[in-house]
Order: C-alpha cells, then sequence, then structure tokens
C-alpha cells in the first residue's frame, strides 16, 4: 500500500496535486475537507471557512485531533486502494496518525506559493464558497488556520515539497518528474 498526502496553507493547489496524480495515474483520493462539508451539509450549517473551522474545533474536542483523518484513513483501508492520496493534512497531529497507521507506506508532500497574493487571487478565481471575499478575511483565515492547526509544524515534517509558484503545466511537470525520480508510485 502507498499514500501519498498533501499539506499546506489554503490556496496552494493541494487538491489539485491529487487531482492530477488521480488523472494522470489512477490514484484515487480522499479529502479530509469533505468530510468536514458533508457534516455541515447534514446538519444544515452553511459550508463558509468560519463555519467549518468551528466543525473541525467541535469534532475534535469531542473526538480527538486527528479524527477526520483517521475517518478518511479508515475508508481506504475499507476500499482495499493498493495506492491512495488524502488531502488536507493539516496538523502534525495528522501526519504522526498517519505514519502510524501506514508507517514508511505514507508519503507527505508539501504544496507551497511563496507570495500570498497568489494564493489569494487563486482562490478568489475558484469561487468556492468557503475562500475569502477580501484580502484582509484571507490574512484573518489564514491566521485562525494556523492557530487552530499548527499548519506550518505539519509541513515541516513532509517528505517532499512542491512549489506551485508557477503556471498549472509546471505544476504537473514537477509532478511527474518527483514521481518518476523517486518512484513513488513504483511495485503498485
Amino acid at each position: 500500500m502507498k499514500i501519498i498526502g498533501a499539506t499546506g496553507q489554503n490556496g496552494t493547489g493541494k487538491d489539485e496535486v491529487l487531482k492530477y496524480i488521480r488523472a494522470r495515474y489512477g490514484v484515487p483520493f480522499l479529502a479530509t475537507g469533505d468530510v468536514v462539508r458533508e457534516i455541515a451539509a447534514r446538519e444544515g450549517i452553511e459550508s463558509t471557512r468560519s463555519n467549518l473551522q468551528k466543525i473541525s474545533e467541535r469534532y475534535f474536542r469531542e473526538h480527538g485531533q486527528g479524527y477526520f483523518v483517521r475517518l478518511v484513513a479508515e475508508k481506504i483501508k475499507e476500499k482495499g486502494w493498493p495506492v491512495a492520496g488524502i488531502s488536507g493534512i493539516r496538523s502534525f497531529d495528522d501526519v504522526q496518525i498517519l505514519k502510524n497507521i501506514f508507517g514508511k507506506d505514507f508519503i507527505l508532500i508539501h504544496v507551497y506559493i511563496t507570495n500570498p497574493h497568489v494564493r489569494y487571487e487563486r482562490m478568489t478565481k475558484r469561487g468556492e464558497e468557503r475562500d475569502p471575499h477580501n484580502y484582509d478575511e484571507f490574512l484573518r483565515n489564514d491566521a485562525a488556520e494556523e492557530s487552530i492547526f499548527h499548519i506550518k509544524k505539519a509541513e515541516q515534517n513532509a517528505d517532499y515539497l512542491i512549489s506551485n509558484d508557477g503556471s498549472l503545466d509546471d505544476l504537473h511537470h514537477t509532478l511527474d518528474k518527483l514521481i518518476t525520480e523517486k518512484g513513488l508510485l513504483e511495485n503498485i
């Protein structure tokens, strides 16, 4: 089994990395954020970033840190996928839980964008309900996410770093190179 995880700040392209790996290499993936959004929908709560953060905090209090990655890991095991991706790995606890569950078969990629203005512009272009409506809100969301999840600590534990500062083609080329040179999908 091989599990490829993606971590990074909001809007860095974590899901894009795993969507590309799915399209190019046939690797299915699950996102922890989808679990949180399912809970919001079930509870009739609007999927704003603030509401999703509150749901995450509540579930962490009730079920412990790493609750969502444990659910995603269980789903992957139930499906029996020999290789899969996980997006939305936010905290060091998430990383530790996945390393404990999957051992050396868990690979973590930190996706980053150097300039926060680029991240903000890309988020406004994708136009998802949960995305900020102005740059100040974007900065507040970043600060809140870091306060809740300590994303930087998770990022520091990544096996590989991938810049998403360039074009989509640049990102895809970088991924192909990483997968080929490091043999990430060999022996699957």
